[in-house]
């Protein structure tokens, strides 16, 4: 039976109860054409653990790829990538329109694991958290150079000894212009910092989110804010060296 409300106001009222799930299954009882914008709220944000039965619940609800609530997704969260399947990996790069991706490795002896399988599976892909222990740069940064429109970066080192290996950057990189957190309580920042530092379209953050772990992580950290001084404007250092803050150099204009 039709509706004597137009489509628009009916999508309003769908789009209020946008954090209450239980409500949002219920649109969809109420009429075939509600589905597809509760749909749009519903898998908003998905998360697949590769030891959790989730990803195989969603292969069984929506067989075929093409034709599943996939493009509805804005945030994916993705745990143990190297234990994927092959068809759990169809799965994941079904998700072509997400914003934010958030993978995490740390619990396993990471430095063997691949993200080459989700290089640019989303080319809208504007916000990437990444944690990690032993993960390589040519891991970490391959997958961060695979998304051109890449802005807000959040990289969180939890391990020691993490392989420093040999790494050539590609001829273009995203422009990060939006913010950087790195988060480490162990090696500090400067094995993560030069990497970006060597990025061939540069650096051009807006925010900064450091910690100075070592002596060195001070010189990494005047390194970040010298090139970014043209666009930087919240800098955030966390001290967990003793004695106060070093001088840091000035932004022009701010």
């Amino acid at each position: 039976m039709s509706s004597p409300l137009p489509p628009e106001m009916l999508d309003h009222v769908v789009d209020q109860m946008r954090d209450d799930p239980t409500a949002l299954k219920t649109c969809c009882l109420v009429s075939k054409s509600w589905i597809q914008r509760t749909q749009k709220h519903l898998f908003a944000r998905i998360s697949f653990h590769a030891l959790c039965p989730a990803i195989e619940s969603w292969k069984n609800a929506f067989p075929d790829p093409t034709d599943s609530p996939a493009h509805h997704t804005r945030t994916l969260s993705i745990r143990h990538p190297h234990l994927f399947t092959a068809s759990d990996v169809d799965t994941i790069l079904s998700f072509c329109n997400v914003e934010r991706l958030d993978v995490i490795t740390v619990g396993w002896r990471d430095e063997r694991t691949s993200l080459a399988q989700l290089h640019a599976f989303s080319p809208v892909l504007r916000s990437l958290y990444l944690s990690f222990i032993s993960l390589p740069d040519s891991e970490i940064f391959g997958l961060i150079c695979s998304f051109p429109l890449l802005e807000d970066l959040t990289l969180a080192s939890l391990g020691r000894g993490r392989r420093d290996d040999q790494w050539n950057a590609p001829s273009t990189s995203p422009r990060l212009s939006g913010s950087l957190k790195v988060e480490t309580d162990f090696e500090g920042i400067r094995s993560i910092t030069h990497r970006l530092l060597d990025l061939p379209n540069g650096i051009h953050f807006t925010k900064l989110t450091v910690p100075l772990v070592s002596e060195e992580d001070v010189g990494s950290t005047t390194d970040l804010v010298s090139r970014c001084a043209d666009t930087l404007q919240c800098i955030d250092i966390t001290n967990h060296r003793s004695g106060a803050l070093p001088p840091l150099p000035p932004i022009p204009g701010r």
